[in-house]
């Protein structure tokens, strides 16, 4: 990293502009803060924001070109590293749809290739020029299914709810990985001649408790020679098993490929919401287990963060190198408008904020070695602010 940082203590902040532009407030005891300085102050030093080709621009699919550029400029010169997760979708990219631009539906492969170069050279290219040069460039979102549907296939949509993937190949199963492994190194070639190859690429599937598949993938990825540096995983323990899972994974990861590795994506619930009732794909047993230890409560989030950075921080051969909080800025509106995003609600119930925009504990986690954070300090920091909001004058906006 280029800052001199170790360790990736990072939050995917991909609403953060949104939210303010919509003048919702946040609070650190109880006094209103700059987001952006609140979350360096309390530790973070890494980035991570999403970017859609064409979004709607309604609800939480706001991420075009200009709105994350802008949000990558604040956030480089606040200080942070910056990972640039490029999902080659007008909207979500996951597990259950990998479906391509509007602009880019009727293009042959080989077109489709040129494009995926073409957008990925002139869009780091225009970061770089805008001085907010990613450190690490993402090439696709949860790609454990492929990538650009269908020429980019090599499985059936994955449901996140269940824990077992079912790896059933949409087509011949050479073929498939061969189109796949060109798309991305389509990708990376974009990037490497926009940056050289210093940007290290990150390839993200969603398996963080599932080595099984994560083998499946990854063997196959090392067969189409993809010229890629680290590994992502998404591990949500309500999708993807216990935190000793995520352990047994990384560790097995490391040992394999050799690779750094980074849990991009993870986050655990402070407050209860009826998503969860068929977490682990209906593992009730499994659940309640899980929520005995890590109770749906600011403690129990901050107690699940807190073990999660521990166990990447002792992946075998010193290869866990950071975590990211997902959308720990997505809080509900806090004044008059609309949230007409479908999974908010969930997703507010993960915040490192509660719905009046205070601090949770989880948010300090960071801050200083978990050691030194005890659990009296936790609930001194849950009473300061846990509190309904003062009427202190909002944050200023982002610069675009």
């Amino acid at each position: 990293m280029k800052k001199n940082e170790t360790f990736a203590k990072g939050a995917d902040l991909s609403l953060l502009k949104r939210n303010i532009d919509q003048n919702n407030q946040y609070y650190v005891n109880n006094e209103v803060v700059d987001p952006i300085e609140a979350f360096k102050e309390a530790g973070f030093n890494y980035a991570r924001l999403r970017l859609f080709h064409t979004p709607t621009m309604h609800g939480a699919q706001v991420n075009d070109h200009a709105y994350t550029l802008c949000l990558a400029k604040n956030l480089c010169e606040a200080g942070y590293n910056f990972l640039l997760n490029i999902h080659y979708s007008d909207t979500w990219a996951d597990p259950g749809k990998q479906k391509p631009p509007a602009a880019w539906k009727d293009m042959s492969f080989m077109q489709l290739m040129e494009a995926v170069y073409k957008y990925t050279l002139n869009t780091v290219t225009s970061f770089i020029d805008a001085g907010a040069e990613p450190d690490m460039v993402q090439i696709g979102n949860e790609i454990t299914p492929g990538i650009l549907w269908e020429h980019g296939r090599i499985a059936s949509a994955h449901d996140t709810n269940t824990i077992h993937w079912t790896k059933e190949p949409s087509s011949n199963g050479k073929e498939a990985w061969s189109r796949f492994g060109d798309l991305l190194k389509a990708g990376i070639q974009g990037v490497h001649d926009a940056t050289g190859t210093k940007t290290p690429i990150l390839i993200h599937i969603d398996r963080g408790g599932d080595q099984e598949t994560s083998q499946w993938f990854f063997d196959n990825i090392f067969k189409q020679d993809v010229p890629f540096d680290v590994i992502g995983q998404s591990y949500y323990p309500f999708w993807h098993g216990m935190p000793e899972d995520l352990r047994d994974t990384l560790d097995f990861l490391a040992e394999r490929y050799g690779k750094d590795l980074y849990v991009v994506e993870t986050a655990y619930p402070w407050k209860y919401h009826t998503m969860y009732e068929n977490a682990l794909g209906g593992d009730h047993e499994g659940w309640q287990y899980l929520k005995t230890k890590y109770p749906l409560s600011p403690e129990g989030q901050f107690n699940f963060l807190e073990d999660i950075i521990q166990i990447v921080k002792e992946t075998k051969h010193n290869r866990g190198k950071g975590v990211f909080y997902w959308a720990p800025e997505w809080i509900s509106p806090q004044h008059p408008g609309i949230e007409d995003e479908g999974d908010a609600e969930p997703c507010w119930a993960r915040a490192l904020f509660n719905e009046a925009g205070h601090a949770l504990p989880a948010f300090h986690v960071f801050r200083e070695s978990p050691e030194t954070i005890s659990t009296q300090k936790i609930s001194t920091i849950t009473a300061n602010e846990i509190l309904l909001p003062s009427n202190k004058k909002h944050t200023e906006p982002l610069k675009s």
